[in-house]
C-alpha cells in the first residue's frame, strides 16, 4: 500500500536530479577550463601515468559487437495459433450446422460463419464447408492442420513466407476434391506466419561476450597524449580530464551549485504546501501528481537538450496544456511558472524569455481549456499561434530592436511552434488519458457520439435498453449540474451502463413482449442472468477499448444491492430460509458522484416507468423518487462516493422534475359521436 501511495516519490526524486544536472550543465555554469574540444593544443601533453581511453575502447567493443551474426529461434506461438484458428473455423462450421443458431441471430449460416470464422474465405467456400458431411470436414481439417505442422517444423523466415508452391504440392498429395483443396489451400496460406525470429536475447548475449573479449586501450605512462599545434578531438579531450590537465579548481562551482541545491530543494516544499493548501489547487490521486512531475521533468531535459537554439523554439507551453486538461487549469499554471524559472536558469535568459513564456504559456492554457472537441485543433493552435508570434514582436519592439528579417523570421517560427505545440497536445492527450487515467470533455462529448458502435449495437439489439440508458442519461446529468459533480460524465455513464445486456437483452422488460421467459425459470437461474449484464458489460467494455470510468460506471451502477424480486421470489418457493447475500450484485459500490448518481437514476427510472399506471394523487413521482433515494441510502450504497446529505435533496428535486416531464398525466378526450 505504502509502495502504491509514494510510487510518485520515484518521480519527484528524479524530477530534482534532472533539474539539478541540467542548470548545472546549461548556459549558466560555464566551464572554466584551459583547453576546449576543436582548440588548438598550445604545448605537447604527456601521460603521466598510465590511463584507458575509454573512447577507443567503447570504439572497437562497438565494431566487434556489430560484427555478430543474429541467432535465430522458433517461435511455437505462431504455430499453436495458426492450429487453433483452424480448429476453430471448423468447429464453427459444425456448431452451425448442428444449431438453429443462424436462426436465432436473424442471419444466414454464411453470414453467422463468416462473423464467427478467425479464417478469411470467400462466402462460396463458407458455404461449400456448411454443405459438407462431417467426415469430409474431419478429413478437411486433419489435411490442413497436418499440412500446415510440416511446414511449420521446416520454419518460416520473413524473408521466404510465401509458401503457396509447397502448399499446393501438399494438397495435391491428399484425396480431397478439386473445391475442397482450394479451400484448404486458402486455409492454410491464411494461417502461415512467419515463425522463425531473431533470438534478441541470445543475439545480445552473444554481442555481450564478443565485446567483453575486446581489451581495453590504454594510453602508457609518457606516451604523447596530444602534440603542439593539433585540434583536440572528444578523445584527446577525456584522456587530458583524467589525467588531470584540465583545471581542477571547482570550488567556485561548488559553492553555485549548493546554491542551486538549496533554492531547488527550497521551491519543491513550497509547491507542494501552495498543492495542498493554497487556491484549492488539490492534485486527485497519485497518478496525477505522477503525471506531473514526468511532465515537468520531461520540460526541463528538452530545455537542456535545445540549449544554443533561439528560445522561441522551446515547446514549454506543451507539458501545461496537458496538465491543464489533466489537473485544472491553476496547477498547469503553477507548473509553468516553475519550468519558466529553471529553463530561463539553464538557458541563461533575460527579461524576454521570462515575459514570453509567462505570457505565452498562460495564454495557451486558457485557450486550450476553453476545446471541447478536437475539431477545434487547428483554429485553437492560430490562437496560440498567433499569441506567441505577436507577444515577441511586442518583446522585441519593446526593447529596441528594429523589425528586420531576422526578427520577423523568428516571429514566425513562435507562430509554427504555437501551431505544432497544440497539434502535439490533442495527438499526445489519447495515450496521457489511457496511461494516467483521466478525462477530458473532449473523449467525453465523443463517448456521447451516438455513431459509437456499441451505442449502434445497443440501438439495433436492445432497443428498450437503448431508450431507458437515454433516460437515465438525462437524469443524472440534470443532478450532476445541481451538485457540482461532472454532468458530461454523468451523461457517459447512463449511456453506458447497461450495455451488458446486449447478450441477454431478452431477458430484461424493456426489451420483451407479452412473453416473460423468467416466468419459467428458477429465481437462481433469473439471478445470475441478470447478474451477467455487469460482467458482459465489462467485457464488451474491454472489447470496445472503453475508457477505465466507463468501466467503473458499469460494475459500480447496482453496487451491492439485492435483486429484491428474485429474492422474494426464491423466498416462497423455499421451505427453508434463502440467504439475501446469494441474491446481491457483486459491487463495487459507487466511488464517485457520477457513478451514484448514474446508480439513482436508473433505479428511479426504471421503477417509475413500471408504476407509471399507478401514479397519481396518492402516489406521486416525488414519493416514488424519495422511497428509492432513501432505500439506495439505506442500504449504505452511497457510503463510498463523496455525497453529502445536502445534495440528496438536490439529486431528488432534479429527477423529480425530469421525471414529472417525462411521465405527465395526459388529458383523457371524450370520444365523438358519429352520426
Amino acid at each position: 500500500m505504502k509502495k502504491r501511495r509514494y510510487g510518485w516519490a520515484i518521480f519527484l526524486a528524479l524530477a530534482l536530479i534532472i533539474t539539478f544536472f541540467s542548470v548545472i550543465s546549461g548556459n549558466f555554469f560555464t566551464k572554466k577550463v584551459s583547453l576546449q574540444i576543436g582548440e588548438i593544443a598550445k604545448e605537447t601533453v604527456y601521460a603521466p601515468f598510465q590511463v584507458e581511453n575509454e573512447v577507443a575502447t567503447n570504439r572497437l567493443r562497438t565494431l566487434a559487437a556489430a560484427g555478430v551474426e543474429p541467432v535465430y529461434k522458433k517461435d511455437s506461438t505462431v504455430q499453436e495459433k495458426a492450429i487453433g484458428n483452424i480448429e476453430k473455423l471448423f468447429e464453427a462450421v459444425t456448431a452451425i450446422q448442428t444449431s438453429d443458431v443462424a436462426t436465432t441471430l436473424g442471419k444466414t449460416e454464411v453470414e453467422v460463419l463468416s462473423g464467427r470464422s478467425p479464417i478469411g474465405l470467400y462466402n462460396e467456400q463458407y458455404e461449400t464447408l456448411l454443405s459438407a458431411s462431417t467426415d469430409e470436414l474431419t478429413y478437411v481439417k486433419d489435411a490442413c492442420i497436418s499440412i500446415a505442422s510440416d511446414i511449420f517444423a521446416t520454419g518460416i523466415s520473413s524473408e521466404e513466407s510465401n509458401k503457396t508452391v509447397e502448399v499446393r504440392s501438399a494438397i495435391d498429395n491428399t484425396d480431397l476434391s478439386v473445391t475442397m483443396k482450394k479451400i484448404a489451400q486458402d486455409i492454410i496460406n491464411d494461417v502461415l506466419a512467419p515463425n522463425v525470429v531473431e533470438d534478441e536475447v541470445a543475439t545480445n548475449e552473444q554481442k555481450k561476450i564478443k565485446s567483453d573479449k575486446v581489451d581495453p586501450v590504454y594510453v602508457l605512462a609518457q606516451e604523447k597524449i596530444v602534440e603542439k599545434g593539433s585540434k583536440v578531438t572528444e578523445e584527446i579531450y577525456q584522456l587530458l580530464e583524467k589525467v588531470g590537465y584540465l583545471d581542477t579548481d571547482k570550488t567556485t562551482k561548488y559553492k553555485q551549485y549548493s546554491g542551486i541545491l538549496i533554492l531547488m530543494l527550497l521551491m519543491s516544499y513550497l509547491s507542494f504546501k501552495f498543492m495542498k493548501t493554497g487556491y484549492n489547487l488539490k492534485v486527485k490521486d497519485q497518478r496525477q501528481l505522477s503525471l506531473v512531475l514526468i511532465l515537468y521533468t520531461l520540460a526541463i531535459l528538452v530545455t537542456r537538450g535545445m540549449v544554443g537554439l533561439s528560445f522561441v523554439y522551446l515547446p514549454l507551453s506543451v507539458p501545461c496544456m496537458i496538465i491543464a486538461f489533466a489537473v485544472g487549469p491553476i496547477a498547469a499554471a503553477f507548473v509553468q511558472i516553475l519550468i519558466i524559472i529553471f529553463s530561463t536558469t539553464i538557458f541563461k535568459g533575460d527579461i524576454l524569455f521570462v515575459l514570453y513564456f509567462i505570457i505565452s504559456g498562460i495564454a495557451s492554457i486558457l485557450i486550450v481549456t476553453r476545446m471541447e472537441e478536437r475539431t477545434k485543433t487547428v483554429m485553437s493552435g492560430l490562437y496560440v499561434g498567433i499569441i506567441q508570434c505577436f507577444t515577441f514582436l511586442g518583446l522585441k519592439l519593446f526593447v529596441g530592436s528594429e523589425l528586420n528579417i531576422s526578427v520577423i523570421s523568428q516571429g514566425l517560427v513562435a507562430f509554427i511552434m504555437g501551431m505544432i505545440s497544440v497539434v502535439t497536445v490533442v495527438g499526445a492527450l489519447p495515450a496521457f488519458e489511457s496511461l494516467f487515467g483521466f478525462t477530458t470533455p473532449m473523449q467525453l462529448l465523443e463517448m456521447t457520439n451516438p455513431n459509437q458502435p456499441i451505442l449502434k449495437r445497443l440501438l439495433l439489439e436492445a432497443t428498450g435498453t437503448y431508450y431507458h440508458s437515454l433516460l437515465v442519461a438525462n437524469l443524472a446529468e440534470s443532478a450532476a449540474a445541481t451538485i457540482n459533480a461532472n454532468p458530461l460524465m454523468a451523461r457517459v455513464g447512463g449511456y453506458y451502463h447497461d450495455i451488458g445486456k446486449l447478450t441477454c437483452s431478452k431477458y430484461f422488460k424493456e426489451n420483451q413482449g407479452a412473453n416473460n421467459p423468467h416466468d419459467y425459470m428458477t429465481p437462481e437461474e433469473s439471478y445470475n442472468i441478470i447478474l451477467s449484464h455487469v460482467t458482459e458489460g465489462l467485457k464488451l467494455a474491454e472489447e470496445y477499448h472503453l475508457p477505465q470510468y466507463i468501466k467503473d460506471m458499469i460494475c459500480q451502477h447496482h453496487g451491492t444491492s439485492t435483486m429484491q424480486y428474485f429474492y422474494i421470489k426464491a423466498q416462497q418457493e423455499s421451505d427453508g430460509e434463502v440467504s439475501e447475500k446469494a441474491f446481491q450484485y457483486h459491487g463495487p459500490k459507487p466511488k464517485t458522484k457520477e457513478a451514484a448518481l448514474v446508480m439513482l437514476a436508473d433505479v428511479v427510472e426504471a421503477t417509475i416507468r413500471s408504476m407509471q399506471d399507478k401514479l397519481g394523487k396518492e402516489l406521486t413521482i416525488e414519493s416514488v423518487v424519495r422511497k428509492m433515494v432513501k432505500q439506495k441510502l439505506d442500504e449504505g450504497q452511497l457510503d463510498e462516493c463523496e455525497l453529502y446529505i445536502s445534495d440528496i435533496d438536490k439529486i431528488i428535486d432534479s429527477f423529480t422534475k425530469m421525471l414529472t416531464g417525462m411521465y405527465h398525466q395526459r388529458i383523457a378526450y371524450p370520444e365523438r359521436n358519429e352520426k
